[in-house]
């Protein structure tokens, strides 16, 4: 009896051992591989970042999904951020997330420029930056997501 129940435990642990990383992480890699990463201007409209960009530090972000906040972070000295998504059922379906998901900063302008609009906030469409896609996504490959571009929103 003590026999069957070893080999039974062992068969268990090969089978789990030999088992192909996607199998694994079906479930959960579906919903943790999704990176939002950018840097904020410290501009009312822009595009894209040059090394001659002004940039906005200690500036709250926001990962906002219809009406509601996902995940939000704050921006590093450089203007820089990254949020990694967690397990919220917004973000199984990238295709939703770029659909219905924006980047908000709530933060005033006036915080790091005093020339610029102290109303309004910062906000930008998110776009796919790697070619993973959802497939990636659910091998455990990370799929990368960026701003747009931030508009001012009055």
């Amino acid at each position: 009896m003590a026999l069957t129940t070893v080999l039974a435990v062992m068969a268990l642990l090969i089978v789990t051992v030999a088992a192909p990383p996607a199998a694994a992480q079906l479930l959960g890699g579906l919903i943790s591989n999704i990176l939002i990463s950018g840097t904020v201007p410290c501009t009312t409209d822009t595009t894209a970042i040059t090394p001659t960009t002004s940039v906005f530090p200690n500036a709250t972000v926001l990962l906002q999904c219809g009406q509601s906040i996902i995940a939000s972070t704050v921006t590093n000295s450089n203007g820089a951020f990254s949020i990694l998504t967690g397990t919220n059922p917004l973000t199984q379906l990238l295709s939703s997330l770029l659909e219905v998901c924006k980047l908000v900063v709530p933060t005033p302008l006036s915080a790091c420029s005093p020339m610029l609009p102290s109303t309004g906030f910062l906000q930008s469409p998110l776009q796919l930056l790697s070619n993973n896609g959802l497939l990636g996504g659910i091998l455990g490959v990370i799929t990368n997501i960026i701003p747009s571009g931030f508009k001012l929103v009055q």
